[in-house]
């Protein structure tokens, strides 16, 4: 889950074992499973010392899929239409 390079990706919580709960494995992940991946992943993120940094880089970026910076796909579009 890496934009590019960023100086602040090497600190993520998102890297390692648990990336995976950042994406959805396929279109044929139930409401209730995507649910629960992407609670776990924005737990990880509450907990990441870039968050910030990361939210800014996926809304810089127009990230269309996964959670950045603690948000998924319809948060972060929320927020670019405010």
């Amino acid at each position: 889950m890496v934009l590019s390079k960023a100086p602040w990706s090497d600190l993520a919580a998102c890297r390692g074992e648990e990336s995976h709960l950042f994406y959805s494995p396929d279109n044929a992940e139930s409401r209730d499973a995507r649910q629960r991946r992407e609670r776990r992943a924005k737990q990880l993120c509450a907990n990441c010392p870039v968050v910030e940094e990361c939210r800014e880089a996926s809304l810089a970026q127009r990230e269309s899929y996964g959670i950045w910076g603690g948000l998924n796909e319809m948060e972060r579009r929320a927020l670019l239409r405010r």
